[in-house]
């Protein structure tokens, strides 16, 4: 067994701190004559600010007068500050859970901050984001690590597409280098060029946890390794400091280019609560050292200024105290396209149009052609759809030849590419985000829930996030466990984030005209089995009819009978119980209407309770396994609109990953079969029931 040399073991653990308390030596001369430079004045007074209202929130804090926590970045001020004098119109900013002086650095908007953190109407997210979540016009942080760095990239985009001469800036923590996400966006910033500068502040700790525990090797290095420029400076060193960013909102202005920078800094409290098992005499030493502390302690003019501030402050935080809180009725509006409840469906017959004899995947790819054609502020990115591959089932082919700057081919990175269309959207644009395979939208999961879906109401309806992540789901293709599974189930609990489900059962156009009217965030899945299907032709004595919803229920029903079950799939199955219907009807001896719903959240109720009313049965039948499905919530719906006065049943594939065999796949995916099986045994029931 080999023996740990101690003596080394700890020289390796201590010398990231040991390096930064050298640096904040090393400095402290140039410090002081940074703080008593007339010019700086500016900078030093937003910095003195800064403290001033963290130091009120940590006592309302501790007095528990505040909800919830707080993170205060006392001994970090300078950071946001020296940034925010590079600032200019049309700049953006993301920040982490430690926020509050870089959203003061960037907007002078405190006294928002403070009724914002306190929770009352007039905080800058009317109290609904609190300390990690705040909202400007040019600022957005969230709680997350590392999940708002996609996003800034996309905005990076949006104002390197505009030819404006802007900068994304993004501030995360040295513990965020855990995420994979960090790296997919440095690879993006790389490769398109883009003008987002990403400031690592490294306290030495990710909460109570030392750097040594959570980062391997140089963090310079870690960005270097993508070609970008990786800088390393330090909170103490505050006119070298102000170089490097000079030197890093230059070149991404005029030469679109992105900066790594490792900022060395401390933090003088604890993480948020009183969670600090750190040396007392370490946090002293830096005490000593800390620019902001110099300032106040050794400099009359600054010391005078500081207690006005801190007086102004306190003054603010106690009348912030009794503001009232937003209105509930206002907070809980969402972005759904929702149908009237009790509304009537009427439906109408369709007419074939142009593409009725093309197949799906031909009339996917002139919608968005078209798309991109009418909408000049349209962005389409996805993996390896660049001509002449096009991507995997070819629904962006030529795309990239007709649309290059705004068709992005990307790299394997669903987390980082979705976090790049929000970012567009949020600019202002439609973005369309392609996943290759449904199986991978879980890597994007993050973005969807935690971003995309939760900016709207996060940020007090402030901002809209009109991203589409659009992807194939599903099997009878072959593609094995990782690349066949229907996911829906996952998708539909997704609050204020719509949910559709593609089908072949009418032309493309009408099902998806409704989707520029959506304002939020959307999932399109496109069933892989129905790419190759040209639009479904009825058979004898079944026609197809729409409502009139934005994303049309469909329904094929018996032309001259009476129907006497409801059935009701979405997608690819929908197709696949429609091509048998005719067979379903010989085998059970019933007359079967099939209702398939586009939309699966939110989910329109009313045509499937107008068709149950009749029939008295309803029979659901999905591709995915049947638990906590969207089936599920069907049901669940048409008992509290309804009661029980109908029978109903479900069929969804076997809770397994969908096999590659064939015969094995086929015995996984519901069959015709398996679907006359369970209508007989509902008829049964009815008929025992009576």
């Amino acid at each position: 067994m080999n023996k740990i040399d101690l003596s080394v073991e700890l020289d390796r653990i201590a010398s990231p701190l040991s390096e930064g308390q050298r640096l904040a030596e090393q400095y402290v001369s140039a410090t002081r004559q940074y703080l008593a430079d007339e010019k700086n004045f500016a900078e030093i007074l937003c910095a003195l600010r800064i403290r001033a209202v963290e130091n009120s929130l940590y006592e309302l804090f501790g007095k528990g007068k505040l909800h919830g926590t707080i993170h205060t970045c006392v001994g970090q001020e300078f950071s946001g500050v020296l940034v925010g004098k590079y600032l200019r119109e049309g700049d953006f900013i993301t920040s982490n859970h430690r926020c509050h002086g870089h959203f003061i650095a960037a907007t002078r908007e405190w006294k928002g901050l403070v009724d914002e953190i306190i929770g009352n109407a007039d905080g800058v997210c009317a109290g609904i984001g609190s300390s990690q979540h705040l909202w400007a016009e040019n600022f957005i942080s969230n709680g997350q690590q590392g999940g708002l760095l996609p996003v800034a990239a996309g905005v990076a985009l949006d104002r390197k597409e505009k030819g404006a001469p802007n900068v994304a800036v993004s501030f995360i923590g040295e513990g965020t280098l855990g995420e994979g996400v960090v790296y997919e966006t440095l690879n993006l910033d790389a490769l398109w060029g883009l003008p987002h500068i990403v400031i690592c502040e490294n306290n030495f700790y990710s909460q109570s946890t030392p750097q040594t525990k959570s980062v391997a090797g140089s963090i310079v290095e870690r960005a270097a390794a993508f070609g970008i420029e990786a800088v390393q400076a330090n909170i103490w060193d505050l006119a070298g400091l102000d170089a490097i960013l000079a030197e890093a909102f230059e070149r991404g202005r005029t030469k679109s280019q992105p900066t790594f920078i490792a900022l060395a800094t401390y933090r003088l409290n604890p993480h948020s609560k009183g969670d600090d098992l750190r040396d007392k005499a370490e946090i002293e030493s830096f005490r000593s050292r800390d620019p902001v502390t110099l300032a106040f302690t050794e400099f009359d003019r600054y010391k005078k200024l500081y207690a006005e501030i801190v007086e102004e402050v306190t003054a603010y935080a106690e009348e912030a105290l009794s503001k009232p809180a937003l209105q509930a009725e206002r907070y809980f509006a969402d972005e759904l396209p929702r149908a009237d409840p009790g509304k009537t469906s009427t439906w109408t017959s369709l007419n074939r149009s142009e593409m009725f004899g093309q197949r799906i995947v031909q009339q996917l790819n002139k919608f968005y052609n078209d798309w991109l054609q009418r909408d000049q502020g349209a962005f389409f990115v996805g993996e390896d759809i660049e001509d002449p591959y096009g991507g995997a089932f070819k629904i962006s082919k030529g795309f990239t030849t007709s649309f290059p700057t705004r068709v992005r081919t990307t790299p394997i990175s669903e987390s980082a590419i979705t976090g790049i269309g929000v970012g567009l959207a949020i600019s202002g644009r439609r973005a369309f985000v392609e996943i290759m395979f449904g199986d991978f939208i879980t890597y994007a999961f993050d973005q969807i829930i935690n971003n995309a879906a939760k900016f709207h109401h996060m940020y007090n309806r402030n901002i809209s996030c009109p991203v589409v992540v659009r992807t194939p789901m599903g099997g009878r293709r072959g593609y094995g466990p990782t690349h066949s599974q229907s996911l829906e189930r996952f998708l539909i609990g997704i609050d204020n984030c719509v949910t559709l489900s593609l089908n072949s059962l009418v032309e493309v156009e009408h099902q998806l005209a409704g989707l520029g009217e959506v304002t939020g965030p959307a999932v399109l899945l496109e069933n892989k089995s129905d790419y190759t299907n040209k639009t479904y032709e009825p058979s004898e004595g079944f026609i197809v009819e729409s409502n009139h919803a934005l994303f049309p229920t469909l329904r094929v029903r018996p032309e001259y009978a009476r129907p006497t079950i409801t059935l009701v799939s979405y997608g690819g199955m929908a197709r696949y119980v429609a091509d048998r219907l005719e067979k379903i009807f010989m085998a059970t001896d019933t007359v079967p209407e099939l209702i398939v719903p586009t939309s699966l959240h939110p989910v329109d109720i009313e045509p499937i309770a107008q068709s149950v009313s009749q029939t008295g049965r309803i029979a659901i039948i999905e591709e995915g396994a049947s638990f906590g499905s969207a089936g599920s919530e069907i049901l669940a719906q048409l008992y509290e609109r309804l009661g029980p006065i109908f029978q109903s049943t479900r069929l969804g594939s076997r809770p397994v990953p969908i096999p590659s065999a064939p015969s094995l796949e086929e015995a996984t995916l519901p069959s015709l079969a398996e679907i006359c099986t369970t209508v007989n045994a509902l008829v049964e029931k009815r008929a025992y029931a009576i």
